[in-house]
C-alpha cells in the first residue's frame, strides 16, 4: 500500500485503536480488560497491567497487524527496560503519530523526515535533561517516597505498596534487591518472607521458544517447578542429543533402576539449544516414568563473555562444574552437577534457584567479582558487577499474594510486579512529581525554549498534554473540567493533581511520585515509534492465511497433546509379553 489518504487512515486508526485499548488502563480512573487465554484450560486474564495488554493485541487485516507488531516491539522495551510506562508511551506515540500527520498536512512542502530528526533533537537534547534534572534522588533522608512510588503503580492500593516495601526490607534496597511474586488461593492479603536464591533475568519462553508449554508442569501459575534440582553448566551451544546422552543415562539409571528421587530433576545452562534437542527433551518431560529435563539459555548483557560470567556465578552458587571447548560436555558426571537446590522455577521472562548455597564458594566468586569491579573500565560495568555481586549474596524476598479467584490473582500479580519494578527503578534513578505534572512541565518548557512554527513545538507539545487529557478522561472528567484541572497545573507549577481525592498540593503532601526512569523511557520510546510509523511511504506485508494458520495451531495442539501424554497413542498389543 502507497496511496498517502489509505495508509494515513490506516496508521492512524491502527494506533487509535491501541492506544484506546491499552490506554483504557491508564491512572486511577483505569479499567481492567479481559483477555482470552491462547491454551484450553489456562484461564482468561483480567488485568490493568498496559504491557500485557498490548502484547494480546493482533488483527486479521495484514496491515493492521504489521502496524501492531512494528509499535508493540517499542513499547516492550520500555517495560523491560523500566519496568513500567508502557501505557504512557502508547498513548504518547499516538498522539505523536497524529501530531506529525498533522503538522506536514499544514507544511506539504516539509519533509517528514526532516520535522522528525527536530523532534528527536529535542527530546535528547532538551526534554531529557530536563527530566533528569527534575529527579529526585532517593536516600535514606527520604526513602519514604518508595511508597509512595509504589502506591501509584499499585493503582492507589496501600496494602500491596506496604509488602513491596517489606519485600525491599527484607534484602535491602538497590538494584540487585530481587522480589519474586506467588500466587495462593486464600483470603485476600499479602506475605512477605526471605529465601536464599538466585534470580535469573530469562524465562522458559526465551529459552525454550514454541514448545515452552510442553515444560510447564504447574499450569495455575503458569511455571515450571523442580524439586531438589541438579545444573549442568555449558559454556556453548547444545546442538546434539548424543553430548548429553551420557548424563542422563547416568541420572536414569539412578532414578529408575535404583529408585533414587534425588536425581529425578536437572537443569541444563547453555547459550542456545538445537530444535532436535528442545524437541527430544519437550517428549521426554512429559513422561512420567523419565527424568525431568529443562533446557534454559544463558542470559546475555551488552558486556563481553556475559553468558560465561553467568555460568561462574551460577557455578559458585549452585556447585555444579561449568564445561566447555577444554571440558567436553560429554566427559560429565553425577558429582558434577553440583549440590542440590532446594527448588527451581521457571516463568515466562524470568527463573529462580532456590536453596542454601556453600558459603564459602559464594565468598570467594563475591571477592573476585568486587576486585573486578575496583578495576572496571565503565560506570556500566561497575553497576553490572554491583548486580552480579547482590544477586549471589543477599537472596531473594518472597511476595506471597492470596486471593480469592483466579481472575483476583492474576490482575493483583500484575500490579505488584509493576510496584516493584517501579520501587527498584527509583532506587536508581529517582522519582518524579506524579499525576502527569511532568508532561504538562515538559510542554511548558517548550513552550519557553522554542519559537512558533517549529517542527517540535508543534508537535511535541500537543502530544505532551494528551497524557494528563487521557488521564482525566479515564477518571470520567468532562473536556471542561480537563481544560480547567490543566490550566490551574500551568498556573501553580508546584501542584499536582490528586484525581482519586480530587484535590491540589504538593507531589509529597499527596504522595504522588512516578519512576524517573519509566517517565525518560516512555518518551524516547514513544518518539521512536512515532518516527517510524508517522513518516512511513508505503507499507509491504504478507496476506494472512486462516487455513495455514489453523494447521499450525492443529499441529501445536496435536504435538501437545502427545508430549503430555506420550502413550495415549500406544499399541497396547505391543507391550504385551
Amino acid at each position: 500500500m502507497t496511496d498517502q489518504k489509505k495508509l494515513k487512515k490506516l496508521v492512524l486508526e491502527t494506533m487509535g485503536e491501541i492506544a484506546d485499548a491499552v490506554g483504557r488502563t491508564m491512572g486511577p480512573g483505569g479499567r481492567n480488560i479481559l483477555i482470552e487465554s491462547d491454551f484450553p484450560g489456562i484461564a482468561n486474564k483480567n488485568t490493568k497491567d498496559g504491557v500485557t495488554v498490548f502484547k494480546s493485541l493482533g488483527y486479521i487485516d495484514s496491515y493492521k497487524h504489521l502496524i501492531t507488531e512494528q509499535a508493540r516491539a517499542s513499547a516492550e522495551r520500555t517495560a523491560s527496560e523500566a519496568g513500567d510506562g508502557t501505557t504512557t508511551a502508547t498513548v504518547l506515540s499516538n498522539a505523536l503519530i497524529q501530531n506529525i500527520f498533522e503538522f506536514c498536512e499544514k507544511n506539504p512542502r516539509y519533509s517528514p523526515q526532516r520535522a522528525v530528526r527536530r523532534v528527536k533533537k529535542v527530546a535528547e537534547n532538551i526534554l531529557a535533561p530536563y527530566i533528569q534534572s527534575r529527579a529526585i534522588h532517593i536516600g535514606e533522608d527520604n526513602k519514604h517516597m518508595l511508597h509512595m512510588v509504589a502506591k501509584i503503580s499499585a493503582n492507589g492500593d496501600a496494602d500491596m505498596a506496604d509488602a513491596v516495601i517489606q519485600a525491599f526490607e527484607e534484602i535491602g534496597y538497590g538494584d540487585a534487591s530481587h522480589v519474586t511474586i506467588r500466587e495462593v488461593s486464600g483470603k485476600t492479603g499479602y506475605k512477605v518472607e526471605r529465601i536464599d536464591g538466585f534470580p535469573i533475568p530469562m524465562g522458559y519462553e526465551d529459552s525454550i521458544g514454541k514448545l515452552h508449554t510442553a515444560f510447564i508442569n504447574d499450569q495455575a501459575n503458569q511455571r515450571c517447578f523442580m524439586e531438589k534440582p541438579l545444573f549442568l553448566l555449558f559454556d556453548g551451544q547444545v546442538n546434539d542429543i548424543m553430548n548429553i546422552l551420557p548424563i542422563i543415562n547416568g541420572l536414569g539409571k539412578k532414578y529408575v533402576e535404583e529408585g533414587n528421587s534425588d536425581y529425578k530433576n536437572l537443569v541444563i545452562f547453555a547459550h542456545g539449544f538445537s530444535e532436535n534437542v528442545l524437541t527430544n527433551l519437550a517428549f521426554n518431560f512429559a513422561d512420567p516414568g523419565t527424568i525431568n529435563i529443562i533446557p534454559m539459555v544463558t542470559p546475555m548483557s551488552q558486556f563481553v563473555n556475559s553468558q560465561l560470567a553467568f555460568l561462574m556465578d551460577m557455578s559458585a552458587f549452585t556447585g555444579a562444574k561449568v564445561f566447555g571447548l577444554r571440558d567436553q560436555l560429554s566427559t560429565a558426571t553425577l558429582e558434577d552437577l553440583g549440590q542440590r537446590m532446594e527448588s527451581f522455577e521457571a516463568y515466562r521472562f524470568r527463573s529462580t534457584v532456590v536453596g542454601d548455597p556453600d558459603p564459602v564458594n559464594v565468598e570467594v566468586r563475591a571477592e573476585d567479582l568486587k576486585k573486578q569491579k575496583e578495576s572496571a573500565e565503565s560506570k556500566a560495568e561497575s553497576g553490572w558487577l554491583e548486580e552480579r555481586i547482590g544477586k549471589i549474596t543477599n537472596g531473594i524476598a518472597k511476595l506471597t499474594i492470596s486471593g480469592g479467584s483466579n481472575g483476583e490473582l492474576k490482575e493483583a500479580h500484575d500490579r505488584c510486579e509493576d510496584a516493584v519494578c517501579a520501587v527498584r527503578s527509583a532506587i536508581s534513578h529517582g522519582a518524579l512529581p506524579g499525576g502527569c505534572r511532568i508532561s504538562v512541565d515538559m510542554a511548558l518548557k517548550l513552550a519557553e525554549e522554542l519559537e512558533e512554527g517549529d517542527p517540535a513545538r508543534e508537535i511535541l507539545m500537543p502530544s505532551l498534554m494528551a497524557l494528563p487529557q487521557r488521564l482525566l478522561d479515564n477518571a470520567g472528567y468532562h473536556s471542561e473540567e480537563i481544560q480547567e484541572v490543566i490550566a490551574k497545573l500551568i498556573e501553580n507549577p508546584e501542584f499536582v493533581y490528586d484525581i482519586e481525592n480530587e484535590k491540589y498540593g504538593k507531589a509529597e503532601e499527596l504522595g504522588l511520585f512516578d519512576a524517573t526512569k519509566a517517565v525518560s523511557e516512555s518518551l524516547n520510546n514513544a518518539v521512536s515509534i512515532a518516527s517510524v510509523l508517522g513518516t512511513m511511504g508505503g507499507v509491504v506485508c504478507h496476506p494472512r492465511d486462516a487455513e495455514f494458520e489453523r494447521s499450525e495451531a492443529r499441529a501445536d495442539s496435536e504435538f501437545m497433546r502427545v508430549s503430555e501424554n506420550p502413550h495415549a497413542y500406544e499399541n497396547e498389543a505391543n507391550n504385551r509379553p
